[in-house]
């Protein structure tokens, strides 16, 4: 009875927490039955009244015409599961949309298939009707992109909201903000924003830039509501966190269509917005590995049901469209005559792998094929160090016999059509500023996916000096030349060139006094110079401490 009467005072005492929980229990519980409504609601909505739109998306492609190399994907396979989807929905009385949500284009080696055209092609091909822009996808300026969409002859819709200066580019009647169709009297309406990350403007400077997505968003939501739109898709790269933030700061976007994260959402990401009503956001992964399937039904006036959603992986299993089969044929002849050498061409063999993303993410960082890149950038420009991003990296090849395509599939980065590859710039930081640097690479709950080359620390242990890895050490145990840093010493460093270049358009200031006498290395380009430090270290091998 002790025990009885303690526990019930404790809840007695307690009775206004109790009632919180309760409280926030219920809120969740009404969410939950709002989500189970909304989803399993197959069998109410397929009365004669229905309108069922069926929508197909893809995103971050990036030209992996023949798929991962893990055996998913493949543009052939996507496009026959495509047309399976449409007939079957068509068979049904449902209409399709397909939209893709952007990152098209640079990323893969096919992106050198007819300089960049061939990746817009693809699009119409497969049937897109709707894409966004992506980063990758202005990669080499918003002026050729110009030249790209008009050489391609685009059919589908391109858009982005908060791009600027697009009459300055050439881009003024080539992307849209938005689109809009009817569905048996009902307005739906798509619109497009591109991630507008600092770090991805560069390219279209200095006549355009990226505007702020979250805003342009939210008028976009508030302009539609009042233009009677039944049904508002916002068809967004930039990112599942983003997309998530915008479905909660908004009332009428009815679904998200995202990319640029790479996530894969097996299930859509239910957010609840600003009326309380649950918002689902969807994204496939990358690089074609999947394909999703969405079936709602479009009630009007902002009101829907979630009929279905499926994702389905392109596998081997699924046959091959020949047209498309034969546009990716065609695409290896142009990749070939783009490097004017065979692609198969054997370079050497390798005991590791070539290490990077597989089906659009980071498998592994820091391994020793990074810091093989950071050995020979170092080497290359001869400085004190080095920092290699794993970030920049491509696909992952596998160890064994090593071809010259493959170099550029696993880092297919390059400034210019024509350059083989981005190069090296040697700059000067004080070691002041590359304490700060090593801190900021080695904070957070993972150290950021970057290796170095030049820095030592002392292992009492061993009694000799080890590489420093950021995440490991402390910047105060670095060493260079078996010292320790110097705040006001002056060391170099080697980057690629892509970075001082980046910062030197946007911010030329800060580059400048943090990045010291900037100068690219001649002769420097990466493919190159993977290819003969590949024949001069066959077999690859890890790298000794």
């Amino acid at each position: 009875m002790a025990n009885d009467g303690k526990i019930y005072n404790f809840i007695y005492k307690n009775n206004s927490d109790l009632d919180k929980s309760l409280k926030y229990g219920y809120k969740h519980a009404m969410k939950f039955l709002k989500l189970a409504l909304t989803i399993f609601c197959v069998g109410f909505a397929t009365t004669s009244s229905a309108k069922l739109l069926q929508i197909i998306h893809t995103n971050d492609l990036h030209s992996f015409f023949e798929g991962s190399r893990t055996g998913k994907g493949g543009y052939s396979r996507i496009k026959t599961l495509v047309d399976q989807l449409k007939s079957d929905a068509k068979a049904k009385g449902i209409r399709t949309l397909f939209l893709d949500a952007g990152d098209f284009g640079e990323g893969s080696s096919f992106y050198f298939s007819n300089k960049g055209t061939d990746a817009l092609r693809a699009l119409d091909l497969l049937g897109v009707d709707v894409t966004v822009l992506g980063n990758h996808d202005f990669i080499t300026g918003g002026t050729d992109l110009s030249r790209q969409i008009d050489e391609s002859n685009l059919k589908a819709h391109l858009l982005s909201a908060n791009l600027k200066g697009k009459p300055l580019m050439g881009l003024g009647k080539k992307i849209k903000s938005y689109v809009d169709y009817d569905l048996d009297g009902m307005k739906i309406r798509i619109f497009g924003l591109t991630t507008p990350e600092v770090h991805y403007q560069y390219p279209l400077l200095p006549k355009g830039y990226i505007g702020h997505s979250h805003n342009r968003g939210v008028r976009i939501a508030q302009k539609s509501k009042k233009d009677g739109v039944d049904f508002l898709i916002a068809l967004t790269h930039i990112g599942l966190d983003k997309d998530s933030i915008l479905a909660s700061h908004t009332s009428s976007i009815s679904m998200i269509v995202g990319g640029h994260s790479h996530t894969r959402l097996d299930q859509p990401k239910m957010v609840e917005n600003l009326n309380g009503d649950i918002i689902p956001i969807v994204q496939t992964g990358a690089h074609g590995t999947a394909i999703g399937s969405l079936i709602v039904d479009v009630i009007g006036d902002g009101e829907y049901k979630l009929i279905d959603y499926r994702l389905y992986d392109i596998t081997k299993e699924i046959s091959e469209d020949a047209e498309v089969r034969t546009f990716v044929d065609e695409a290896y002849i142009n990749r070939d005559r783009y490097f004017n050498r065979s692609w198969t061409e054997v370079i050497g063999f390798s005991e590791i792998n070539l290490s990077g993303l597989v089906e659009g993410r980071v498998k592994d960082a820091r391994t020793c094929w990074s810091g093989h890149i950071a050995r020979l950038t170092r080497e290359t420009a001869r400085t004190d160090i080095s920092v290699q991003f794993d970030l920049f990296q491509g696909e992952e090849i596998p160890m064994g016999v090593i071809r010259f395509g493959d170099l550029v599939d696993n880092f297919p980065h390059f400034r210019r059509w024509g350059d083989q590859g981005w190069n090296i710039t040697r700059s000067y930081i004080t070691g002041l500023v590359l304490t700060q640097l090593l801190k900021y690479l080695g904070s957070g709950n993972e150290p950021f996916d970057a290796s170095l080359d030049g820095l030592k620390v002392w292992d009492k242990e061993r009694r000799r000096t080890v590489a420093y890895v950021n995440g490991l050490h402390l910047p105060e145990e670095a060493l260079i030349d078996g010292e320790k840093i110097n705040n006001f010493q002056f060391y170099s460093v080697a980057l690629p060139s892509e970075i001082p270049y980046a910062l030197g358009k946007m911010l030329p200031v800060i580059r400048d006094l943090l990045l010291v006498n900037s100068e690219k290395i001649e002769d420097s380009n990466f493919w190159p110079l993977f290819e003969n430090y590949i024949v001069k270290n066959s077999p690859l091998k890890c790298l000794e401490n």
